[in-house]
């Protein structure tokens, strides 16, 4: 089992303290550290180093500035790539080593916004507006497919890994032979070479977004789907979970029963689903006995098949016919 944790808001030496370094080496944890867009500062090389001297692994999850767009997607792809190699210089030229880089791939800070955290009635509407309109721009798509193609050859040649992680709703391009919902979050994932797809399934978020659908069992849900993309991705797939505690949009929802997590890694275990992600360090990281809990359920998690749920298999029925409609319409853009 390949486990990775998420850490997104705290400082290079916070991730330093004794007991974090003790727990990571214990439980084989590689830190997937997250890098403000042109701060590697001093204390970022010195974190590097002690978890170097401690053979820990560390990747780097290298995010653009807001105003680039925060999260990597076809419309910053040439200023990431144009990034991470100015990057990757400089972190070799002081001797220090990374196991590789976290593309995370999602659309433009400000689109999630106005859905997640919308200010007004309108916004959601004006985002997925723009989803299904100005964003689907096949050469646009293919032009920034290109460039994280090159990216993805330049990480393998350094000896990196390449690991991208993407919104599970990217799930239905694979299990429906497309790229529209791809190319309508102008996140080009799949025709990319990665090492690895990291889709991410967090069960809170899931369950609080299916609420409203009281027929839908959201554990069959998981299941039907990560079944799926193992059969498809094999090893390249990994899966992230969660969530521990609040992410950048400050408002998402977190487990608060231990064994909802350990079942839901259950679920995840049955599926064949060998490489996790945990999100997040941040929040966890001064409970020592909540951050190992974490970590020795998701070890100790045994496979756990959920019970089938038909409204899962209907939903997705419809899901289907709609992304052969979607399909069509695909062909009037360019």
């Amino acid at each position: 089992m390949d486990t990775r944790i998420w850490c997104e808001f705290a400082k290079p030496l916070e991730v330093c303290s004794d007991h974090i370094l003790d727990i990571f080496k214990k439980h084989d944890v590689t830190l997937n550290y997250r890098l403000d867009y042109g701060e590697d500062s001093s204390e970022f090389y010195k974190m590097l180093e002690i978890y170097n001297k401690s053979g820990i692994p560390v990747s780097i999850w290298a995010t653009l500035s807001d105003d680039m767009g925060y999260w990597v997607n076809e419309q910053n792809a040439q200023k990431f790539f144009d990034y991470i190699k100015a990057l990757l210089s400089r972190i070799e030229s002081k001797g220090l080593k990374i196991k590789g880089l976290c593309i995370d791939m999602e659309s433009p800070l400000e689109d999630i916004r106005r859905i997640g955290s919308p200010r007004n009635k309108l916004e959601p509407i004006i985002a997925y507006g723009r989803m299904l309109t100005s964003n689907l721009n096949k050469s646009r798509f293919k032009k920034s497919t290109d460039i994280f193609t090159d990216a993805a050859c330049y990480i393998r040649e350094k000896g990196l890994e390449g690991y991208a992680t993407c919104i599970r709703h990217s799930y239905y391009d694979l299990r429906f032979g497309s790229e529209l919902m791809q190319n309508a979050l102008e996140i080009p994932v799949f025709k990319v070479p990665w090492d690895k797809y990291n889709l991410m399934y967090y069960a809170t978020m899931i369950r609080n977004e299916m609420k409203k659908y009281k027929k839908v069992n959201v554990d069959y849900l998981i299941y039907h789907q990560v079944s799926y993309l193992k059969r498809i991705l094999n090893d390249k797939l990994a899966v992230s979970v969660g969530v521990t505690n609040i992410g950048k949009l400050g408002n998402e929802p977190y487990y608060e029963c231990m064994d909802d997590f350990e079942k839901d890694i259950g679920i995840l275990k049955e599926c064949g689903v060998e490489d996790f992600s945990l999100f997040s360090l941040d929040g966890i990281m001064n409970n020592r006995a909540r951050l190992e809990e974490f970590l020795s359920r998701m070890k100790n998690a045994k496979p756990l098949k959920p019970e089938p749920c038909s409204r899962v298999i209907r939903n997705e029925a419809l899901v289907g016919y709609m992304m052969n409609l979607g399909k069509l319409y695909y062909q009037l853009f360019r």
